[in-house]
């Protein structure tokens, strides 16, 4: 696929290939974003940490807005599911401060589906969607037998630094992330 130029938001949210977050919007540029990306192709939720620099992140979140409302503050809330990870190469800023880049679609361990076992972090991760509505009402599909699909979840779920989650994104990586969650999950 060729390089597309893509409205870039930075947020401290991790979400890898069919993820979905919920997301209240109520800066100008957002808003600017929001109606871009209805229009368009989505846009890039870039995760990063406070201390660091947007321009410094090679890799976000491809997502296209699957829902919205307005919360009873009156702001905008959208829920959006990443269709795929990308490479940016090129970030700009418009003169509304929108962050815009040049990206390219990632390859990644979770776009595959091809590990379907059912284990123990699927069966925990069934209770916390049993016991969470809200994460329920986000997912019109869950994939509890999908290996790959449950893993991501879980690293977007637990409250773990994004800078650890990063070490993730990577292709050849969903061994040692399924393993870093039986580490944390399994041995409470």
């Amino acid at each position: 696929m060729a390089t597309v130029n893509l409205p870039i938001f930075p947020l401290p949210v991790f979400l890898l290939s069919k993820g979905v977050t919920r997301l209240r919007i109520f800066e100008k540029r957002y808003l600017k974003m929001v109606a871009h990306a209805m229009k368009n192709d989505g846009f890039i939720v870039l995760p990063y940490g406070k201390a660091e620099k947007v321009s410094d992140m090679p890799t976000g979140s491809w997502v296209e807005i699957v829902n919205f409302d307005q919360g009873e503050d009156g702001l905008l809330l959208i829920d959006v599911q990443c269709k795929c990870l990308v490479d940016i190469h090129l970030m700009t800023q418009d003169k509304d401060k929108l962050h815009h880049g040049d990206v390219s679609i990632k390859k990644h361990w979770s776009d595959s589906g091809e590990d379907n076992t059912a284990d123990q972090l699927a069966d925990s991760l069934n209770k916390a969607f049993d016991e969470n509505t809200e994460l329920t009402a986000l997912y019109r599909q869950a994939y509890f037998s999908q290996d790959s699909w449950v893993v991501a979840r879980w690293l977007e779920l637990l409250p773990v630094n994004i800078d650890e989650k990063r070490l993730f994104v990577e292709p050849g990586s969903f061994g040692a992330a399924k393993e870093f969650l039986q580490n944390i999950i399994l041995l409470e």
